[in-house]
């Protein structure tokens, strides 16, 4: 079962949950391993309501608000837990595990060095409990990234021993975390060839958990950069613990020299993004696509997908090269994860149904066989094939699919493959599959191109005369001569306890809340296009995503970090805020006399942001990949999983936003 089919049984499930606290645990364990983190929460609450006492439930909820960011409520959990029982050996690994996320997380050097100290104080009582692989070798890693290189190897060989015993008594296979709490013992004592032996065996153990094998590649890695040669020649970490995580960020992402024989034992899948012409419509005066060239087509595809080990693949559904690209992956047992410009029917109408039955059932099985499907334009607006916003609708979603992709190659660390069925011409028109081959040569990615009526690939960029799509915030061709269609970057924040605000408070709020916001625009480069603010709420449009996702985290932090007491306002105010990016037709209002922006991608910003905690900036799925595509480098995404949020979005995929914490790749 794949994540998205896991995610959706928990959530159909839901309602009609056992009484049994048990089913609640399952379904919960399932969703945090997974990475479906919102459903982990919800149930847990869920199920928290009905079981009150169950510690599972409440350290499972722990560990998924932990992972979402969401580190004070996580600590809240645990030390209620912790009063109720301080030797519980779980509890204590996950407050450890609380302090090194924070450690990983945080830009300040003070606080990354109070929370490496706290991470190993906790682990170190964990495992001092029943001397545990798990806390003892999380004790190890924090050992080492103090500095403490002889206790790291001290607690490693230790655990190394436990570990060879439960092997040795186990009656059947193995635990996979056995082997590759080993190999990662082996990498703190220095033995790489030992250590490549137990990560292989934790690989096959593993085979198809990416996300446990990148994490536990991810470790390794740190564990490298701990003990590597400092500036002045020294080893054994690094002392000053800023320099320490930046040394450890490094090698997160990347092979480093003499780090080759990590990844090679885990032969990780690749990701791989597509873009292709629609087979030939009857009639059409200038062959690109004839019908008969699908053998050689589907061979070529097919060649390049297994040579790349393809894992993961993205691409719309239309009749040609999509369809047989998905194809292809689906006979390999890869993922295929889809995006459409528009709701199905619409999609079928304009791009499979010219290709007649044969393609209709093709596309079917492709849509019934997806792991992911996503309408980037929810609601059809585009009536004809001349309508300037079918081009723009496009355009939008060949985006997305390339974003997706990023994001899937971050997320995991793996490798980020293009293949493009491309007649090397000039497309019939704006978002075909010249403009996409020139975005990804924009951003550095090299397509291997395959002429579909021609002889053979070709690797390369396409040509200097095809012009790119419009950027993120340029316009698509006008729909009428005061309005055009845009693609927009939404912010909506809502003031969190605002009905705490007495009326006499009124005025100190205006001065000083939105007098600081104001404050925050005024500093900016680029202004937001459209300012919104009445009430709690406060609503801004950008052109540029980078302008939309710093200001959204300098607007959160200003609000967490100010003393509003000092200020003559309740001192709880807080903030949440959620981010959308879509096409939209932006116009000078004539009711207003100012700039606005109306169509169904406006208000996607509302929809979700009741769902979001205090202090968090939670971004659409749709956000979350145009930054991918767009290369925005200076902030990061954190997968949160799916929640429902409004009948029109439901169930939609939610990231968390946050500066980035490591070196893009």
């Amino acid at each position: 079962m794949n994540l998205e089919d896991a995610n959706d049984e928990i959530l159909r499930d839901r309602p009609a949950l056992s009484h049994d606290v048990l089913e609640y645990e399952k379904l919960v364990r399932a969703a945090v391993s997974s990475g479906q983190l919102l459903t982990a929460i919800e149930v847990a609450r869920d199920g928290l309501k009905r079981f009150t006492d169950s510690l599972m439930l409440r350290q499972q909820l722990a560990l998924a608000l932990a992972q979402t960011g969401a580190l004070d409520a996580a600590r809240e959990v645990l030390g209620e837990l912790l009063k109720e029982s301080a030797g519980d050996e779980e509890t204590l690994s996950l407050l450890g595990r609380v302090y090194k996320e924070l450690w990983r997380r945080t830009s300040d050097a003070a606080v990354a060095a109070d929370a490496l100290q706290q991470a190993c104080k906790y682990y170190g009582d964990a495992y001092a409990k029943k001397e545990g692989y798990y806390p003892g070798i999380n004790l190890a890693f924090t050992l080492a990234a103090l500095g403490k290189r002889v206790e790291a190897e001290d607690c490693a060989r230790k655990v190394a021993k436990t570990c060879r015993a439960l092997i040795a008594q186990a009656e059947g296979p193995p635990d996979g975390w056995l082997f590759g709490t080993l190999g990662e013992a082996m990498t703190h004592l220095g033995n790489t060839r030992e250590a490549g032996d137990y990560y292989r065996q934790a690989a096959a153990a593993f085979k198809g958990r990416w996300r446990d094998l990148a994490s536990m590649r991810r470790q390794a890695r740190e564990i490298l950069a701990f003990n590597a040669e400092q500036p002045d020649g020294s080893r054994g970490g690094w002392t000053d613990l800023a320099a320490l995580r930046r040394r450890a960020r490094l090698f997160f992402g990347r092979a480093e020299p003499g780090q080759e024989w990590l990844d090679r034992c885990f032969e990780f899948p690749s990701v791989v993004v597509f873009a292709g012409h629609m087979v030939d419509a009857p009639g059409r005066p200038v062959p690109r696509f004839p019908a008969e060239r699908e053998p050689m087509i589907r061979e070529e595809i097919g060649k390049q997908l297994r040579a790349v080990n393809a894992g993961y693949g993205y691409s719309s559904a239309a009749c040609g090269g999509d369809i047989i690209f998905c194809e292809c992956l689906l006979e390999m047992g890869a993922k295929v994860n889809l995006v459409l410009p528009c709701p199905v029917d619409a999609f079928k109408r304009q791009s499979v149904s010219f290709g007649g039955p044969e393609w209709e059932r093709r596309f079917h099985n492709v849509l019934g066989n997806a792991t992911t499907l996503l309408i980037a334009n929810p609601a059809e607006y585009a009536t004809s094939a001349a309508d300037p916003s079918l081009a723009m609708g496009f355009v939008y979603a060949n985006r997305i699919v390339t974003g997706l992709a990023v994001l899937q190659t971050e997320a995991l660390d793996l490798e980020l493959h293009a293949i493009a069925l491309w007649d090397g011409r000039v497309g019939d028109g704006g978002g075909g599959t010249g403009s996409v081959v020139a975005e990804w040569s924009q951003r550095q990615l090299t397509a291997h191109v395959i002429a579909p009526n021609g002889p053979a690939p070709v690797a390369a960029a396409p040509a200097a005369s095809v012009a790119p799509a419009a950027p993120a915030g340029g316009s698509a061709p006008p729909v009428a001569p005061a309005m055009q269609q845009e693609i927009k970057a939404m912010l909506s924040a809502e003031v969190i306890n605002y009905r705490k605000i007495a009326e006499r408070q009124m005025p100190a709020f205006v001065r000083e809340f939105k007098g600081a916001i104001a404050r925050l625009i005024a500093g900016m480069a680029h202004a937001p296009a459209v300012a919104e603010s009445w009430g709690k709420t406060n609503y801004f449009v950008f052109d540029g995503l980078q302008d939309a996702a710093l200001f959204a985290l300098d607007l959160r932090d200003l609000v967490v970090q100010t003393r509003w007491g000092e200020h003559g306002l309740p001192k709880d105010l807080g903030v949440r805020i959620v981010l959308h990016a879509g096409p939209v037709f932006a116009f000078a209002d004539p009711v207003l006399q100012r700039t606005s922006c109306i169509g169904s991608h406006v208000t996607r910003a509302a929809y979700i942001e009741p769902i979001t905690p205090a202090g968090q900036v939670y971004v659409s799925q749709e956000f979350a990949a145009l930054c991918g595509a767009e290369q925005v480098e200076l902030v990061g995404f954190e997968f949160l999983g799916r929640l429902p949020t409004a009948k029109l979005f439901d169930d939609a995929p939610l990231y968390r936003l946050d500066r980035r914490s490591r070196r893009k790749k």
